[in-house]
């Protein structure tokens, strides 16, 4: 699978970091199930952080404290062991399949527009930012927006063109505030997207304001 959109390494420096939103760092770490290049970057970016954190210890901290911060370190590492994801669920990343136990093709979708279905992720979203799975038929257009944040989109199954370029399976829109686009998909399939964001997005136009409240986005 060829991949040509990935996310800014600012995003996986923050994911490494451990400073990324919830629902934002489920949808990258779906990507980085099947991308070796982002995988290859967030491991550089702990690396990193491990020494710069070595660095800034001071020489007369006590053993004690230092204990205390490399055991909250293990302790993480091995929560992340003992709840490892689940395998692979019929065209799902393996980090999916707690929320969609029965595959891609069983969503339960809820249709907010012709051509527009989505599932809400509840487990992790907020009042502010969310996330969901969005389905859109071929040559549906979703409505002209900015965003009031950040927008992860990663394109699970089908692609979507917009200003920015075209985005297949595997593909990672990491988008911010300074981002305007009109999405349609523009394959003989349905685009899946499974998309974060943190603030609300802004829609243009009459029409695009009316389909907010529909998709709660």
């Amino acid at each position: 699978m060829n991949r040509f959109h990935h996310a800014d390494d600012s995003t996986l420096m923050a994911h490494a970091a451990g400073a990324l939103p919830e629902g934002l760092s489920l949808v990258l770490t779906a990507h980085l199930e099947t991308c070796q290049r982002c995988r290859e970057r967030v491991a550089d970016a702990e690396q990193l952080g491990g020494s710069m954190l070595s660095e800034l210890i001071p020489d007369n901290v006590s053993v004690d404290s230092l204990d205390h911060i490399w055991d909250r370190i293990d302790k993480s590492e091995r929560l992340e062991e003992e709840n490892p994801p689940v395998g692979n669920v019929a065209g799902l990343p393996a980090v999916l399949a707690k929320y969609f136990p029965d595959g891609l093709d069983n969503v339960h979708w809820r249709m907010v527009a012709p051509g527009i279905r989505q599932s809400i992720i509840n487990q992790v979203s907020s009042e502010r930012g969310t996330v969901r799975l969005f389905s859109i038929a071929p040559g549906t257009t979703i409505p002209h927006h900015s965003h009031g944040g950040t927008e992860l989109t990663l394109v699970l199954r089908g692609s979507y063109s917009d200003e920015i370029g075209r985005f297949g399976s595997g593909d990672l829109a990491d988008l911010d505030d300074s981002v305007s686009h009109q999405p349609v998909a523009d394959t003989s399939e349905p685009c899946i997207c499974l998309i974060a964001t943190d603030e609300r997005l802004r829609f243009t136009g009459m029409f695009s304001r009316l389909f907010q409240p529909l998709v709660g986005l």
